[in-house]
């Protein structure tokens, strides 16, 4: 914890689109040993997502007194006349709540500095320090986005894994043991992924799965070997499911300091005894023989689900009994008042006259 003198120490920030080998170094420690940190604010998430021709990726660094009391990787994605938005997936990152205030403030400055137009923010803070970072963030000038452009879920399940296996399943739903008993019958097998041809055949079960489910977004979400890289450097497991031989499903997750997160999960199996249950079973498994408390099951509606399919995810989930988390929502700072108004407006009008041609056919 930082003294109450942490806003008169010397500061110092940068923003970088790459980091020398000190910085760097200094810069994953600080990642790594965050209590609230987040696989989307480590230098490999910038490796391993989803490429872009508009998009492109910076590192920023705040120190007080020559120690890093807050960082983040931040997104930037470029607009017209040499404006761009900076996006913070789950970030800035503080170790301790109290420095947040004076790290915005050294963000913002360096942000508009750069010539940033907005900045999109959301640390992932739960449980007590959550008041203070809402507080912080408000105060900075931060207006939480509306519903329909969260792009990642503020309210997630956690199962706590700190105990004997005998008492996680019996902390499951019946409905998501008797569904354990059903493929183990059906003859379902879990297991790791080991070499090129799994990482091809996990990258044709996401490449099925996608073209099956029109209704689900995986835009987001890094293809095989990016998942690979990101659980190399982070930690983490992919796991194939198979049924005679044959692959019928696979789940990754990564590590998050203490907790493991869900990265994807795929299934293909619709005949009967579904591979998602023992694919999430046996990661949890994986997640705490590696010493993990917690799985993150990344994301529950805020409200009643939206369709078919949201219901249907929701159902898979809460059938493992998670605790509800709570973090804070996507939120928006703007830099540049004139150049925000201008740009964001036009694309907003743009994305209505699109929305109403596809209603036209």
């Amino acid at each position: 914890m930082y003294g109450s003198d942490l806003l008169d120490r010397p500061t110092s920030a940068m923003l970088s689109h790459v980091l020398d080998a000190d910085d760097a170094a200094a810069f994953d420690n600080f990642m790594r040993d965050a209590p609230f940190g987040a696989y989307q604010q480590t230098r490999a998430w910038a490796a391993a997502a989803p490429r872009h021709a508009r998009r492109g990726w910076q590192f920023f660094i705040c120190r007080a007194d020559g120690e890093i009391v807050g960082a983040a990787v931040i997104r930037s994605t470029r607009l017209a006349a040499k404006s761009w938005l900076a996006t913070l997936q789950r970030g800035p990152v503080v170790h301790d709540p109290a420095a947040l205030p004076l790290v915005l403030g050294a963000l913002h400055r360096a942000l508009k500095q750069a010539g940033c137009c907005s900045v999109q923010a959301a640390p992932r803070v739960r449980g007590r320090p959550l008041p203070l970072v809402a507080e912080a963030m408000r105060d900075g000038g931060y207006v939480p986005l509306p519903a329909e452009a969260q792009a990642l879920h503020h309210v997630s399940g956690i199962v706590w894994l700190d105990k004997p296996e005998a008492a996680i399943l019996a902390g499951f739903k019946q409905r998501a043991r008797r569904a354990l008993r059903a493929a183990e019958k059906a003859g379902i097998t879990v297991r790791p992924v080991a070499g090129e041809d799994d990482l091809k055949t996990y990258q044709h079960l996401l490449d099925r799965f996608a073209a099956s489910r029109s209704d689900y977004d995986m835009s987001g979400q890094p293809d095989a070997r990016g998942q690979a890289h990101l659980i190399e450097r982070s930690g983490g497991a992919m796991l194939l499911a198979e049924r005679d031989g044959v692959a019928v499903g696979a789940h990754a997750f990564v590590r998050q300091g203490d907790e493991a997160i869900w990265l994807s999960l795929v299934t293909l199996d619709r005949d009967g005894a579904s591979p998602g249950y023992p694919l999430l079973w046996q990661a949890m498994r994986t997640a705490a023989a590696m010493g993990c408390v917690g799985y993150d099951l990344a994301g529950l509606p805020d409200d009643e689900p939206a369709d078919a399919g949201e219901a249907g995810r929701v159902q898979f989930k809460t059938a493992f009994a998670p605790h509800r988390r709570v973090m804070p929502p996507m939120q928006m700072l703007v830099l540049q008042p004139v150049q925000h108004l201008l740009l964001f407006g036009a694309r907003a009008v743009y994305r209505r006259l699109r929305r109403a041609s596809a209603r036209r056919g």
